[in-house]
């Protein structure tokens, strides 16, 4: 969610024109397609994150994959904080270096990483009805700017341009990859709770970034859009109602900013957690000092190679690599297990 408010990226992908609404509701369906192999593994090792049950199905080659892991969520939360601070160096605090920026939100990550992931769920149980109720509030306040003809004609490119969208969205969503590392933690056991939870979290995402992609194009048309780097942030700029209710980016800052801070802390525990488990270690608080002051290196020098960074994030490159974590490496582990018949195989 905090991508699509601040770089809107689904005008980079198929089918790129007035249809993108569509490809973002097929997503759901292509979400759920993806996170099948993450559930059925989770049903044979309920009791396992992703990086333990591949120790158990892989044996010490598992420990490999698992390392992989940790760094594929390093890599990923690095990436997000290059995003995060571009966004605050450029339309915020032109003048405030990057590093000062990561230094003031990193550590108080790392606080709440020590205190366990039931702070962060708690916190973010508290914020996010704010985060969408401000989503919606900059709806109805941009309404009657809005010209929805632009969302015609309908179908104007091919129904598989469409389709390739509505998966390329789904593979941007590295956080299929949280689910299988949290699923131990969370207190419903059912399977289907389970597939409750996933079919809900996709659909209201969907429905979220369904409304986000009216306000921008409705507002700011087809073509302003993927020129400019912050169209979200520019069409919340132009609600002015009666000369007295503008100039209110301070909604959409706040949205922002917590949300950013709730995706950092949500990567930050999956790492200290997947390491941990790498190399068996009970406790995972030691490492999370020695995470924070990786990860301040890492998003710098990302930042030294933009031109490469922005090639890599785009739609050819980026989320044919998720697919690689996201569902191959699942459903090798899946047929090892189901040829080895290890784990509850129980249906």
């Amino acid at each position: 969610m905090v991508i699509i408010i601040t770089f809107f990226p689904v005008l980079d992908s198929p089918p790129g024109n007035q249809d993108v609404w569509l490809a973002l509701l097929l997503s759901i369906p292509m979400h759920l397609l993806l996170s099948v192999p993450i559930y059925l593994l989770w049903k044979r090792f309920p009791n396992q994150s992703f990086i333990e049950y591949s120790q158990t199905i892989l044996g010490q080659a598992g420990k490999l994959v698992g390392l992989l892991y940790v760094l594929y969520f390093l890599h990923d939360v690095s990436m997000f904080l290059y995003r995060w601070s571009a966004f605050l160096t450029t339309a915020i605090m032109p003048e405030t270096p990057v590093l000062f920026i990561l230094i003031f939100l990193l550590p108080f990550c790392a606080y709440a990483v020590l205190k366990g992931i039931e702070v962060i769920t708690r916190f973010a149980e508290l914020f996010a009805p704010f985060i969408f109720a401000g989503i919606i509030i900059i709806f109805l306040l941009l309404a009657k700017d809005m010209d929805l003809k632009v969302f015609s004609p309908f179908l104007e490119k091919s129904f598989f341009s469409i389709l390739l969208g509505a998966l390329v969205t789904a593979l941007r969503t590295s956080e299929i990859l949280i689910f299988a590392m949290l699923l131990p933690y969370v207190t419903i056991k059912k399977a289907k709770e389970v597939r409750s939870m996933f079919l809900s979290t996709y659909s209201i995402l969907a429905f979220f970034w369904i409304i986000c992609v009216i306000v921008v194009l409705s507002t700011l048309g087809l073509d302003l859009p993927k020129v400019l780097q912050f169209s979200y942030f520019d069409a919340v700029r132009l609600i002015s109602i009666g000369g007295f209710i503008e100039r209110i980016e301070s909604i959409h800052l706040s949205m922002w900013l917590i949300s950013g801070y709730l995706r950092v802390a949500l990567y930050f525990f999956v790492i200290v957690i997947g390491l941990s488990q790498v190399f068996g270690l009970k406790n995972y608080k030691p490492l999370v000092i020695s995470i924070l002051t990786i990860l301040i290196p890492i998003s710098l020098a990302i930042q030294t190679n933009i031109t490469d960074l922005n090639q890599f994030l785009n739609y050819h490159i980026e989320p044919w690599y998720n697919l690689f974590f996201i569902f191959i490496i699942p459903v090798t582990l899946l047929s090892i297990a189901m040829i080895r018949k290890q784990g509850d195989i129980k249906p």
